[in-house]
């Protein structure tokens, strides 16, 4: 996959442009959480606790 593939999987923005290396790319998406995943994944174990 292409470092822009990594970061439509990740949820950036599609007007995102990688300006480093690739392999520094790999690194920098392979680091970060997909935040909005992060949010409706909260929200749907709150609603099953409550």
């Amino acid at each position: 996959m292409t470092p822009t593939k990594w970061a439509r999987l990740h949820v950036f923005s599609y007007n995102y442009n990688v300006q480093v290396s690739d392999a520094q790319a790999y690194k920098q998406f392979g680091n970060s959480f997909a935040i909005l995943i992060i949010q409706i994944t909260t929200e749907k174990a709150g609603n099953c606790i409550l």
